[in-house]
């Protein structure tokens, strides 16, 4: 019964802070100024994704294929602070975490998606990568935009 309570207990807290478990799996921030802090910290680059995590067939596509698998961790881990900025409609976000993405969705200019914008620390786009494209191609749009900076 205890550790029925506790998997209750950590669902509800996935629901409340927005996230899906292959988010947290990369240990993903939602909050932004907690991001751009480690970013600063530890010298990275941000790669914010924008999603529709519970209603967008190409957001759910991408976590699925891209974000979810061992050749993301690998191109991440240590080089990237990841930052989480979901759109859910099925879900409600807390008030302070939707305003922030709403901010953060009209400061960067995205237009739907999936969109991935990578940015310095400091928040200026050193890139970003527009909706859903199968792992191979994400990846080299990633590694592209790495490169150019």
């Amino acid at each position: 019964m205890k550790k029925y309570l506790t998997m209750m207990m950590f669902g509800a807290l996935l629901t409340v802070f927005g996230l899906s478990a292959g988010a947290l799996d990369k240990a993903w921030f939602t909050d932004y100024k907690k991001a751009e802090a480690v970013a600063k910290e530890k010298k990275l680059p941000i790669l914010a994704l924008f999603t529709g995590s519970d209603w967008c067939p190409y957001c759910i596509k991408l976590e699925k294929e891209v974000l979810k698998t061992p050749a993301f961790k690998k191109a991440t881990d240590g080089k990237f602070v990841l930052l989480y900025l979901d759109f859910p409609r099925k879900k409600e976000l807390p008030a302070a975490l939707a305003r922030q993405n709403k901010e953060l969705y009209g400061k960067y200019g995205v237009q739907g998606y999936p969109t991935t914008v990578i940015l310095n620390a400091d928040g200026k786009v050193l890139g970003r990568i527009g909706g859903y494209a199968p792992a191979k191609a994400w990846f080299k749009q990633l590694d592209d935009i790495v490169k150019a900076k």
